[in-house]
């Protein structure tokens, strides 16, 4: 993982989205793509929220450890896998679960069984979350 490549991903969802950046929380692990210069720089230029995983605290990324196993399994990526795909068919079969489906139909527990979409529609007609207690 490099910089460029994490900058490159949140300049493509800030176009995509409705969200203003002063509003959203990023959090992170302490990876060195994340706590590069230019990265950081991007975060304070948009005035977007920084949190970063304590070392070695595996807690704090439970919801994106939950996100990969869930992605792993639905997609049937798991390292046992017989029939390898190509790097094309992978990023096909990515960008149509997580935009297809994972964020527009699939309902999530820990935002009051919305889907991310009604989630953020929600947020953008409310301009403010309610907290969910899953």
């Amino acid at each position: 993982m490099d910089a460029p490549l994490v900058i490159e991903a949140l300049s493509r969802a800030l176009g995509h989205r409705q969200v203003e950046p002063d509003q959203l929380l990023i959090h992170t692990d302490q990876g060195s793509q994340y706590r590069a210069n230019d990265y950081q720089e991007l975060l304070q230029k948009e005035k977007i929220t920084c949190s970063m995983s304590a070392k070695g605290c595996c807690w704090d990324n439970a919801v994106v450890e939950s996100f990969f196993s869930t992605l792993k399994l639905e997609l049937n990526l798991d390292d046992d896998r017989e029939v390898l795909i190509s790097p094309q068919q992978l990023q096909r079969d990515l960008a149509f679960w997580i935009e297809g489906y994972y964020n527009r139909e699939r309902r999530h527990s820990t935002i009051g069984y919305l889907s991310p979409i009604d989630y953020e529609q929600a947020f953008i007609t409310a301009r403010t979350l309610t907290p969910v207690n899953p």
